[in-house]
């Protein structure tokens, strides 16, 4: 009895194995090093899978994604760059990496740079995660949320755009896209650093956007907010960290900035008691007493 138990625990575990083993070989899609290799990735890419990179990649042309996935590519604390010398523009497009309509990516720990025109990109619908990622010098701007959503988890922007500007998260939407297709959203759901002072979020006016979104998590540190016809960062304390350019004329959904209350600072209470000397007077007159007392006893003594 007690060996057709083991026999059947045995059988059980076995065939839990088999159901198992596959499901934990396809929890990371590949380790790339090389562009031809992430190219190759994204192709064979499942929905929850990762991409890690093992080495910097030098992209020779826009990386454009739209497979309707949703995945991760880990940098690893890898970069990746444009190839200067062989770089070829899709079309319009300049950017590292395009993510297109119904597809989520997450980039984390990783550095964009050196593209011809942005970092990255939501392009029409595309959802963007930004988790432990640093952009600099793009010859554009760091982020653009073209119609499409930018999640915000933890981006550092360094100088991106003109070399006697900056533009650091672009809001716009192409001409290309209908004005009844997707509009651009930026969520806030963490923090957001910076060397930089001027434009760090900036709204394209001069494209047709009509409206966007504005939105913040609960457990965000830095949060983006309506403030007249500006949009403004804030920091932990709700104060303002950053201003956008002037957006008049743009509908923006979201919320509206309130200032915090000033701070107050409490004067200590006052004794309530007027002081009228008295008692300083008859601490000083038992003094007296007490001595004259002393002395008059001490004079018997000698007598």
């Amino acid at each position: 009895m007690r060996n057709s138990i083991k026999i059947t625990l045995f059988l059980i575990f076995l065939l839990s194995s088999l159901i198992l083993i596959p499901n934990l070989s396809n929890a990371t899609s590949a380790s790339v090093d090389s562009e031809a290799q992430l190219l190759e990735a994204l192709q064979n890419i499942e929905n929850g899978e990762t991409i890690t990179l093992t080495n910097n990649i030098s992209l020779t042309r826009p990386v454009e994604i739209s497979n309707t996935k949703s995945f991760t590519i880990n940098g690893d604390g890898h970069t990746i760059t444009r190839e200067v010398s062989s770089w070829q523009p899709v079309g319009a497009n300049g950017t590292l990496i395009s993510v297109g309509a119904n597809t989520t990516v997450t980039l984390s720990n990783m550095t964009l740079e050196n593209s011809q025109k942005y970092g990255v990109q939501a392009y029409n619908g595309g959802y963007v995660i930004l988790d432990e990622v640093k952009i600099q010098n793009c010859g554009y701007g760091g982020v653009l949320a073209n119609a499409g959503t930018v999640e915000v988890r933890a981006l550092y922007l360094g100088h991106n755009g003109r070399e006697d500007s900056n533009n650091g998260i672009e809001i716009a939407k192409s001409e290309t896209i209908s004005e009844s297709e997707n509009n651009p959203k930026i969520v806030m759901n963490g923090t957001l650093n910076t060397d930089q002072t001027v434009n760090v979020v900036y709204v394209d006016i001069d494209d047709p956007i009509a409206t966007f979104t504005i939105e913040n998590t609960d457990n965000t540190v830095n949060k983006v907010f309506l403030n007249g016809n500006q949009l403004v960062v804030t920091d932990q304390n709700n104060n303002i960290l950053y201003t956008s350019n002037s957006i008049e004329g743009v509908d923006v959904a979201g919320e509206g900035y309130t200032p915090p209350a000033p701070v107050v600072e409490e004067e200590p209470e006052k004794d309530p008691t007027p002081k009228t000397g008295i008692d300083n007077s008859f601490g000083l007159a038992i003094i007296a007493i007490v001595l004259s007392i002393f002395a008059i006893v001490v004079l018997r003594k000698d007598n």
